[in-house]
């Protein structure tokens, strides 16, 4: 599910992460190149001050003369030099030199080591264009992938990444959400808002041929009874497409189900009109209708579905689509909101669905919640549908 996506984003943080990790590595070369190292000239000589004992004459030289006549010789200061081995000093100090130079460098280092990183433009404008491309291959929106990138691009450009983060994690939050944000639609509590209106609850079920709709009303009626005890009716509707009554009847019969049905051609309303009584007579919850399925560009048909919900009022209009439809799908959708306004969405296939900007797309640009996803054929393969289920499975 969703693998592709999946994939495109792991491939566009992993890229970005490599970006960022080399731009790193090569300014901290650049810090470690260590300059020669210039011997200072060696110190001087290191004199010593010797004083020599004064000569005084001899008493047979100053016999008869006074003492104060006598001349005593000042002392002789000699300057004695020692000469230190060069081969002791020299090593010595080219070995404080480099210990001093290599620690002031491993400082420099560390500290850039420990600086926040900051993102720039120039060094993800590549992968940007690369990951808007890969958004819009996985059949999301062209206009929601350029908004989605652009916000990326806002969210990361000129951020300081706090030193010890994983880059690979940090743009992928980031991304996670932008995401959020732009599938953030408000949800229905079915359940809530079943118990919150007079009965019966009404649900019209419109959308394309082939979706899967007759199918998901069955997965529905399951869920109401088995999850929350609620009894529905089932409407025939369809009155136009071979086998669709006996196809709703086959799942009534299963559930243990009331269904009421007519002849094929006659008026999809008043079949619904008469499910309706008829649940209001019998007491029971929910009424969910059937309709036949068509494109939206068929005028008459979708005058079909107008008269439907004039005559019956549904409290909700569901469409259901295939999430495999892609693109075709956000288009029939747009049309179908436009024409009849819509409630919400069931995406069924979800499980087959690999590339996933099919939910992406419905969610950011018709703005209406993603109630249910079908996951397969079987009755429990129905679940509720919330913005996390979409977001894990994607980054």
């Amino acid at each position: 599910m969703f693998n592709l996506l999946k994939k495109k984003i792991i491939s566009f943080t992993q890229k970005i992460t490599e970006k960022i990790s080399s731009a790193r590595q090569n300014a901290v070369k650049k810090q470690a190149v260590i300059e020669p190292v210039k011997e200072k000239p060696l110190e001087e000589p290191v004199e010593e001050t010797v004083v020599e004992e004064p000569e005084i004459e001899a008493p047979a030289q100053i016999e008869g003369k006074p003492l104060e006549a006598l001349e005593i010789k000042k002392p002789v200061e000699k300057k004695i030099q020692e000469k230190i081995p060069e081969k002791e000093i020299k090593p010595k100090l080219l070995e404080e030199k480099k210990a001093g130079i290599k620690l002031g460098i491993a400082t420099k280092i560390k500290s850039f080591l420990t600086q926040a990183i900051e993102i720039k433009e120039n060094e993800i404008a590549d992968f940007l264009l690369e990951f808007e491309l890969s958004l819009m291959e996985a059949d999301v929106d062209q206009e929601i992938a350029e908004q989605m990138t652009k916000k990326i691009k806002e969210r990361i450009v000129g951020r300081k990444i706090p030193k010890g983060t994983d880059l690979t994690e940090w743009v992928k939050v980031a991304i996670k959400e932008v995401l959020g944000e732009e599938i953030d639609v408000k949800g229905i509590d079915l359940s809530a808002l079943i118990k919150s209106k007079e009965k019966p609850f009404i649900i019209m079920f419109l959308g394309p041929n082939g979706a899967g709709k007759t199918t998901s009303i069955a997965k529905l009626a399951f869920l109401l009874k088995e999850t929350f005890g609620f009894e529905s009716i089932l409407a025939a509707s369809d009155t136009f497409r071979a086998a669709a009554i006996e196809q709703l009847e086959k799942h009534a019969q299963k559930l243990g189900l009331r269904i009421v049905k007519h002849k094929y051609g006659s008026d999809p309303a008043a079949v619904a009109f008469d499910a309706v009584k008829a649940a209001k007579a019998s007491n029971l919850q929910v009424v969910l209708i059937d309709t036949a399925g068509r494109q939206e560009t068929n005028i008459n048909l979708m005058n079909e579905l107008k008269k439907i919900e004039k005559v019956n009022k549904p409290h909700l209009k569901i469409f259901v689509g295939e999430a495999l439809a892609g693109k075709a799908l956000l288009q029939q959708a747009l049309e179908y909101n436009e024409k009849i306004g819509l409630d919400g969405f069931i995406l069924t296939k979800i499980d087959a669905d690999v590339k996933g900007g099919t939910a992406i797309s419905l969610l950011a640009k018709v703005k209406k919640p993603i109630l249910f996803v079908g996951t397969g054929q079987a009755y429990k393969d129905f679940i509720p549908f919330t913005k996390e289920f979409l977001v894990d499975r994607v980054v």
